[in-house]
């Protein structure tokens, strides 16, 4: 299945996009750096779309950007997580598994899989829920998925009215549930949080590392 990656930057206190870049262990990625010079050397493409936007407006417009390509599947990223060996062959194995599938969520926190009863099981898992319902992201999906998603009532409002300009990852999932599709998440998580230092803020709880991996 063509793949495109894109990986939003934004300068941080302590820089992981490096790490990040000789993890994911894939070529056709371009940095969508919101609004600042791009400042490490890659061998990805790196693509500017404007003026610093913000946590869920730079979100938005990078997914768009990626609705342009002619992959199968995209992802949207950010600049500071770990990837699991062979994560991307596991996703598109599920994607041809299920053709209602809304997204397949790469980042599994364990609190999300102690909420939904999956801590010890294997795989991927079904999840159902829109707002507040789950967290993480890392969220790849059918490109034509996307393009529906980008249009949905729901993240329009979100776009255009939410002030705080952020919760990517409870926007995309309550979207989703409204547009009647399926949610995955998979245990071992196919990503790592690295980060330390949030560029929104957030500060790192342990319900939030990733089911599977050691720190």
């Amino acid at each position: 299945m063509k793949t495109h990656i894109g990986i939003r930057w934004y300068p941080r206190k302590v820089e992981t996009f490096q790490q990040t870049q000789h993890s994911i262990d894939f070529k056709n990625v371009t940095v969508y750096p919101d609004g600042h010079e791009f400042t490490h050397r890659t061998d990805f493409d790196v693509k500017y779309l404007g003026d610093h936007a913000g946590c869920f407006k730079h979100y938005y417009r990078t997914l768009e950007d990626l609705c342009k390509t002619d992959a199968d599947v995209i992802g949207c990223f950010s600049d500071d997580m770990l990837y699991f060996k062979d994560w991307l062959s596991i996703a598109h194995q599920q994607f041809k598994r299920d053709p209602y599938t809304g997204y397949l969520a790469c980042f599994t926190p364990r609190g999300v899989a102690k909420r939904f009863g999956f801590t010890h099981r294997k795989g991927w898992h079904q999840i159902n829920g829109g707002w507040a319902s789950s967290w993480g992201g890392g969220y790849l999906f059918k490109r034509k998925t996307a393009i529906k998603i980008l249009k949905h009532p729901f993240i329009q409002q979100h776009l255009k009215n939410y002030e705080a300009n952020q919760q990517i990852d409870h926007a995309i999932p309550e979207a989703v549930h409204q547009m009647g599709l399926h949610q995955y998440l998979h245990n071992p998580s196919l990503m790592q949080h690295i980060g330390k230092f949030s560029t929104i803020g957030h500060q790192h709880r342990k319900i939030d590392d990733a089911i599977g991996w050691q720190r």
